[in-house]
């Protein structure tokens, strides 16, 4: 947990929110009733309501402990306004740190809706980090949908990617996995190449001439692979701040996923149409994902 608490200050704080949640679980185990008086009253129990507050007056009143009040909601927020870092990695541990402190202070945090809770709000600070360019129709080069725009489209789409084999999933995947195996940085060096190759795809099939029908389907995947490319730069800190790394590969893979979706409903929608392709041209390797 060191690297988590910044300063002394930042230990003092966190560690009264600890002891605050020790002091409640210690007033619920002192007011408790024993075997014997609640035996004794469970003939009057469901006429009689417990005045919980004033049961817990009495305890501080034999104990000399006062019950602990719940934080400070200012002090909790400037607690989590000083674990923000440029390292997703700490930021997240630290506030999900505070958090879980917080709400045990007040007699929670064992309960699965608050731990939902606070993997919703560490998952949403994870998420907010990911960000690209995102085109709409209006960006799009839109023909209308005949025969010969639609063959030509279909070679097109395939011929942009043909041209850059190293827009590659497979060498992303063995990069990223090489570095967390090693920790070194080395292996994450030609993650540049294949970020430089999923931006070209993007941009050349963001100019590319599509059918009207088609523009739907091609938008998507225009911003399907500029996202890929954002999340490059990402990847390259898996061993400096792994939660932004992992992150960034769980976002690529899926868009890839999103990717072969949209793939095969071109293919579809092309075939329909009856759009064939001769072995020799680049639109025959559309039939791979009629195969899928």
């Amino acid at each position: 947990m060191r690297a988590y608490l910044p300063s002394a200050k930042f230990v003092v704080m966190v560690g009264s929110l600890g002891l605050s949640g020790g002091l409640v679980l210690a007033a619920q185990y002192a007011t408790r009733p024993t075997t014997s008086s609640l035996n004794a009253s469970v003939s009057d129990a469901n006429t009689q309501a417990v005045d919980w507050q004033a049961s817990l007056r009495e305890v501080e009143a034999q104990s000399g402990v006062q019950a602990p009040q719940a934080p400070n909601p200012s002090t909790v927020n400037t607690l989590l306004y000083e674990a923000d870092s440029s390292n997703l990695t700490t930021s997240v541990g630290r506030k999900l740190l505070i958090n879980l402190s917080n709400a045990t202070s007040q007699g929670l945090g064992q309960d699965d809706p608050t731990q939902n809770q606070l993997i919703a709000q560490a998952a949403a600070q994870i998420n907010a980090s990911a960000s690209s360019t995102s085109y709409t129709a209006a960006d799009l080069s839109v023909v209308p949908p005949t025969r010969t725009s639609l063959a030509a489209y279909g070679n097109g789409v395939m011929s942009i990617l043909l041209a850059h084999p190293e827009a590659s999933a497979q060498s992303t995947f063995v990069a990223v996995g090489q570095a967390g195996d090693s920790g070194s940085k080395d292996s994450l060096n030609s993650l540049t190449s294949i970020e430089r190759g999923y931006r070209a795809i993007a941009q050349e099939l963001l100019a590319l001439p599509v059918p009207q029908t088609l523009a739907p389907l091609h938008l998507q995947l225009v911003n399907d692979y500029e996202a890929m490319a954002a999340a490059y730069p990402d990847m390259r800190t898996i061993t400096d701040d792994p939660l932004r790394g992992l992150a960034a590969v769980q976002r690529y893979s899926g868009l890839m996923d999103e990717a072969r979706r949209v793939f095969t409903n071109i293919a579809q929608t092309l075939n329909k149409d009856g759009i064939l392709f001769n072995k020799d041209e680049p639109g025959s390797n559309w039939t791979a994902f009629l195969s899928q």
